[in-house]
């Protein structure tokens, strides 16, 4: 039986749940946390050949979707899978204070630390720059899943649209199989990656 990286979706429920998609100022006793500023749709870079616009509107989110991927929008949360379903991303926004207050490598470390459902906590590196127009952070991890058993890389990438929006990009990667290609495929999709103002 086909061992699935779309299992390890449920990994992310609870940090999707806890991120903001609404403006929220900072109380006016603590001043200004962060410089906002206005969010405009930030139009798509061109796609690599084959690729097709996809867009979360309640997101307010769109990227180039991979040949033959499945891309899946529900109210603000998105994931896209790959077509043997061994590497799944799940993206989530945030535009509160708290998410813009922190860096991308701040932000991606944290969200690492908290990810659930794994055996054993997953064992991380140190963030590092991902390339992007945003500011970008990447940190890596493996771990075991719980309910599967099947050994999973981790990458969280977080990228931070200045003073208007944080985006994070979870790429989940079946560690026991050939998905290299996949992992090349989702990161090259998220390259793409730019928001717009939630409908």
């Amino acid at each position: 039986m086909r061992s699935r990286a779309l299992l390890s979706l449920a990994l992310t429920t609870a940090l999707m749940a806890g991120c903001g998609e609404k403006d929220e100022p900072a109380p006016e006793s603590l001043g200004p946390a962060v410089e906002r500023k206005k969010e405009t749709t930030d139009k798509l870079p061109g796609l690599p050949r084959g690729y097709e616009r996809f867009e979360n509107r309640d997101a307010g989110i769109a990227f180039g979707r991979p040949p033959g991927w499945k891309a899946k929008a529900k109210g603000g949360a998105t994931t896209l899978t790959a077509p043997n379903e061994l590497v799944v991303v799940s993206f989530s926004v945030d535009r509160t204070n708290d998410a813009l207050e922190l860096t991308p490598k701040n932000f991606a470390e944290q969200t690492a630390t908290a990810l659930e459902g794994f055996k054993d906590p997953l064992a991380t590196s140190k963030p590092k720059p991902f390339k992007h127009r945003y500011e970008g952070a990447v940190v890596e991890g493996k771990g075991v899943a719980k309910k599967t058993g099947v050994g999973q890389s981790v990458k969280v990438i977080v990228l931070e649209r200045n003073g208007a929006a944080v985006v994070t990009a979870v790429v989940f990667e079946n560690r026991e199989r050939k998905t290299r290609d996949e992992v090349k495929q989702a990161e090259e999709s998220i390259g793409t990656l730019r928001t717009r103002p939630p409908r």
